[in-house]
C-alpha cells in the first residue's frame, strides 16, 4: 500500500442524521482499523452518539440511511463520543479514510459543542476523502467514468456492490474499503497524491501565497483555479475563478479534503476537455482588484465561531473543555451570554448529574419550546418524502410511518 509499513488505515463512515453544518448531529460512525496491507486490526464496530431531547434529526436522512428511530437516544453522550474519536485519530502514523468528509465534518460541529479545539481532523497522518478521490479519477484518472454522490451508486459502476442495504453500516463501511483499493489500484498517482500527510499540503499551500503562484481546486465536482492569499489554521481565504469567469473572494475549508493542486496537472490536453481559458483566468486572477470583497457566506461555521470571542471569552471556552464535568457548576463566571448559554446545553446534553432541580426544569422548558418550533417542519418534510414514494412501495411507506410516529409521541 502506500503507507509507511508501521502505518495505519481508520475506516471511518459517518452516520448523519442531519445536514453538515454547525449544527450537525451524528447517528455515529462505522468504522475498522487496518494495517498497510487492509488487514484488520479491530472489529468492525458501530459507535453510536445519543442524540438529545432538545434537537431533530432529519427525516431525509433518517431514510435514506434507513437508521431505527427507536435508537437515536441509545449510544453515548457527544461529549464521551467526541473523546473517545480524538483518542482513534490522534496517531501520526494514521491515515483516516472516509466517504464524503462534509458529513465527517460534524466532529468540528461536535468539538465546538463540547469546548474543544475543532482540530480533530488535523490530528492523523492525513485523511483521504474516497468521493474526492473518485471526482479526481473521473476527470484526471485513467478509466472514464462519472462519480456519483453515493457511496453503493460508485461500488455499483465498479462492479463492487454485491446487494448491500442502506441500513447494513457495516456492509457499507466494506464497500469504502473496497472502494479505497479500486483507487489505489487504478489510479495509483492520484492516490498517493491525496494521501500526502496534511502538514506537507498545508506547507504546499503556505509556499503558493508566498509565490503567489495559482493553483488547482476540485471543490466537489467543479474545477476552479485559485489564488491564494492567506491561511488560518485549516481556512484558506483565496481569490477564486470558475470555467464560466466568474471571479471572487472566498475562504475555503480545508477540512472538506478538495483537491489543491499545482497548475502544471492541467496538461494542453485537459484544459481543452474542461474548456478552460486558461490564460484569461489567470490573467483575472492576477490582475485582480485589491478591495474585492470576502464572500462572508463561505467562511466555516469554526471560524464564525470565535470571530466575535474575545480574549477573555476565548480563556474561559478553552478552560472549560479541560475541566472534570463533576467540577461544572450554575452560572460560571464568563461575561458571555453566548458561551453561558452554550455552558448550560453542554451540561444539560451530556452531564446532567450536573444541573440543579431548578436547571432541569429550565432545560424541560426549552426543550418542549425547540421542538413545538421544529415539529412542524420535520413533519412537512416526512409527508414529502411519503408523497415521492413509489406507489407500491410499502417497505418505504412503513419506515416513514415509523418516522412520523417517533416525532408525534415527543
Amino acid at each position: 500500500m502506500l503507507n509507511r509499513l508501521d502505518g495505519q488505515y481508520l475506516f471511518v463512515l459517518p452516520l448523519p442524521l442531519t445536514a453538515p453544518g454547525k449544527n450537525a448531529r451524528l447517528y455515529g460512525v462505522a468504522l475498522c482499523r487496518t494495517d498497510a496491507n487492509l488487514n484488520p486490526l479491530s472489529e468492525y464496530e458501530i459507535l453510536k452518539c445519543k442524540l438529545p431531547y432538545n434537537a431533530l434529526p432529519s427525516p431525509a436522512y433518517l431514510y435514506s440511511l434507513n437508521l431505527n428511530v427507536n435508537l437515536l437516544r441509545d449510544g453515548i453522550c457527544e461529549s464521551k463520543f467526541i473523546n473517545c474519536l480524538n483518542s482513534h485519530f490522534d496517531n501520526k502514523n494514521l491515515t483516516v479514510v472516509t466517504f464524503s468528509a462534509r458529513h465527517l465534518q460534524a466532529l468540528n460541529a461536535i468539538s465546538l459543542r463540547c469546548f474543544l479545539s475543532p482540530n480533530i481532523l488535523q490530528k492523523p497522518k492525513s485523511v483521504f476523502d474516497v468521493k474526492t478521490a473518485l471526482n479526481v479519477a473521473s476527470i484526471f484518472g485513467v478509466q472514464s467514468f462519472t462519480a456519483q454522490s453515493d457511496l453503493i451508486a460508485n461500488a455499483k459502476i465498479f462492479n463492487l456492490y454485491e446487494n448491500e442495504k442502506a441500513n447494513d453500516h457495516i456492509a457499507r463501511l466494506k464497500l469504502l474499503i473496497k472502494l479505497f483499493k479500486k483507487i489505489i489500484t487504478d489510479n495509483y498517482k492520484i492516490a498517493s497524491f491525496l494521501l500526502r500527510p496534511t502538514y506537507d499540503k498545508l506547507n504546499f499551500i503556505k509556499k503558493s501565497i508566498i509565490s503567489k503562484d495559482c493553483l488547482v481546486l476540485l471543490d466537489n465536482s467543479a474545477i476552479k483555479i485559485i489564488k491564494p492569499i492567506k491561511l488560518h489554521s485549516t481556512v484558506l481565504y483565496a481569490l477564486t475563478c470558475n470555467s464560466e469567469e466568474e471571479l471572487k473572494y472566498e475562504a475555503i475549508d480545508l477540512d472538506l479534503m478538495y483537491m489543491v493542486a499545482p497548475l502544471g496537472i492541467l496538461t494542453p490536453d485537459r484544459v481543452q476537455k474542461l474548456q478552460l481559458n486558461l490564460s484569461h483566468i489567470l490573467s483575472l486572477l492576477n490582475n485582480a482588484p485589491q478591495n474585492l470583497a470576502l464572500n462572508t457566506e463561505t467562511i466555516p461555521y469554526k471560524e464564525k465561531f470565535f470571530m466575535n470571542l474575545t480574549a477573555a471569552d476565548l480563556s474561559f471556552y478553552d478552560s472549560i473543555g479541560k475541566k472534570d464535568p463533576r467540577s461544572l457548576y450554575p452560572n460560571m463566571e464568563t461575561d458571555s451570554q453566548v458561551l453561558s448559554n452554550h455552558l448550560f446545553l453542554y451540561r444539560c446534553e451530556n452531564f446532567q448529574g450536573t444541573l440543579t432541580n431548578q436547571e432541569l426544569n429550565k432545560y424541560y422548558d426549552y426543550c418542549v419550546k425547540k421542538m413545538h418550533k421544529d415539529l412542524p417542519v420535520f413533519l412537512k418534510e416526512a409527508k414529502m418524502l411519503a408523497n415521492n414514494l413509489e406507489e407500491n412501495d410499502k417497505e418505504g411507506l412503513k419506515q416513514i410511518r415509523s418516522i412520523i410516529k417517533f416525532a408525534e409521541e415527543l
